[in-house]
């Protein structure tokens, strides 16, 4: 690994200011309930079954053309959207022989409003969106939105969100965001996607070094390392309204901040009495209790997801293995025994699994380990070049993380169960530690 992780092993001091542009939040609009679902359907016994499903063409009541095109988008989106997940096969014409088809999405679109003839202004189009089952065209759900503006692509990313828990009982992934860091040398500063790509924001713009962004379980605040006259520090912001505050910043490490479950805490590395050792402060940035203590450097720790373990980076042995020990820093035990360097483990949110970086040779790949150090599984080989800063998205499937097999870093995201791979961010910029919203 290079030199850029924040939270790498390293003796190395780095420098460097903070302050932060705000963000905006676009959530759907809904409106309807649901009806009961009769149908109920078991698609996990394998990585690769999936449910067959027809989009049909949204019937436009009203709005003409602009009506038409609104309804395409979104099917488009929920199209996109469904097969993400990876839970879903599919198609657009009814006629196909590829699909058996278990369940179909059809709605209406109704267009702009009698006034806007004379105001000159197009309001927002209802939508309709139901899933049906064939045979029968049983109505499984049904959904009404009137989005505005940009909330067009969030009602399709709503519905898609409700498909997928209805009929897999699997939480959308749909709705959620990835924060990262995009810059060079010691000007980095943090960004904010959609899921899928789309609605990039800016979060600082402060002119030094945004690093290791972590979301709370509320996805409302962003805990980062940042400098401020050289010193680092860790920040949080507020999302509603891109207000940033210092929590902690004792002289020397102050790496890599990761929320507790309760939201109440943060968990990091300070080096303040020598080698970096693992503290859980307050959101005061007073400190609870120091986990470690050893001439080691132990760092990048990571809760589990029911906040009773945590699992982190220790070179106790010679080399940066990974460990599990539980909140009170007791009960260490040793994860991994291959690889000469494995750092930046991430907790899987269902608490079966870690992903981590492990450096062997030239090159670092993601490794996907049980949380009883079985069955460890490399997923990104040869053709990858370097790959790091894993992170979970909700559903305990997908992980974004950092890949220069482009020519320099960019995030791509992986469905760990059947591989399948998509690039997140594109640009002339470096893309790095990345970090999945709840």
């Amino acid at each position: 690994m290079n030199e850029k992780r924040c939270i790498r092993i390293s003796r190395a001091r780095v420098l460097v200011p903070i302050a932060a542009a705000g963000m905006l939040l676009c959530a759907a609009a809904s409106g309807g309930q649901p009806a009961v679902p009769d149908v109920v359907l078991d698609v996990t016994k394998t990585a690769h079954e999936k449910i067959d499903i027809l989009l049909e063409p949204l019937e436009v009541l009203s709005g003409g053309l602009p009506a038409a095109e609104a309804g395409d988008r979104v099917l488009e989106v929920l199209a996109q959207d469904l097969l993400y997940t990876g839970l879903f096969r599919v198609g657009r014409e009814a006629g196909s022989d590829s699909l058996r088809y278990l369940f179909a999405v059809e709605g209406t679109v109704e267009g702009p409003l009698a006034d806007a003839e004379t105001s000159g202004k197009l309001e927002a189009p209802i939508l309709t969106l139901k899933l049906v089952s064939h045979p029968g065209r049983q109505a499984s759900l049904v959904k009404r939105y009137r989005p505005e503006g940009l909330q067009l692509r969030a009602s399709a990313h709503h519905f898609a969100n409700q498909v997928t828990e209805l009929l897999t009982g699997e939480p959308g992934i749909c709705l959620t965001r990835i924060v990262f860091s995009r810059g060079w040398g010691d000007r980095r500063d943090l960004f904010v996607v959609d899921y899928d790509g789309e609605n990039l924001l800016r979060l600082t713009a402060n002119r030094t070094l945004n690093l290791c962004p972590s979301w709370s379980p509320d996805g409302r605040y962003i805990a980062f390392t940042s400098y401020d006259n050289g010193q680092q520090g860790v920040y949080v912001q507020d999302t509603s309204n891109g207000q940033v505050r210092k929590i902690i910043a004792t002289e020397g490490l102050n790496l890599g901040p990761g929320w507790h479950p309760d939201g109440q805490e943060l968990i990091l590395a300070l080096s303040k009495v020598g080698n970096a050792e693992i503290y859980r402060i307050d959101l005061q940035g007073r400190i609870l209790r120091r986990l470690t203590v050893s001439p080691a450097i132990e760092v990048s720790p990571c809760w589990a997801p029911g906040g009773r373990d945590v699992v982190f980076t220790s070179d106790r042995t010679g080399t940066p293995q990974l460990y599990i020990m539980d909140g009170e820093g007791a009960g260490r035990r040793r994860l991994t025994f291959e690889g000469r360097y494995n750092d930046s483990a991430a907790w899987s949110p269902n608490g079966e699994q870690i992903v981590y970086a492990c450096r062997e040779g030239d090159h670092t790949q993601l490794v996907l380990i049980a949380t009883t150090g079985e069955n460890r599984r490399i997923l990104t080989g040869g053709g990858w070049n370097s790959s790091e800063d894993p992170s979970w998205a909700p559903d305990s499937r997908h992980v974004v993380f950092s890949s220069d097999r482009t020519g320099y870093f960019k995030l791509f995201v992986m469905d760990v169960l059947d591989g399948t791979t998509r690039q997140l961010t594109f640009g002339g910029e470096p893309d790095i530690t990345p970090a999945w919203s709840p």
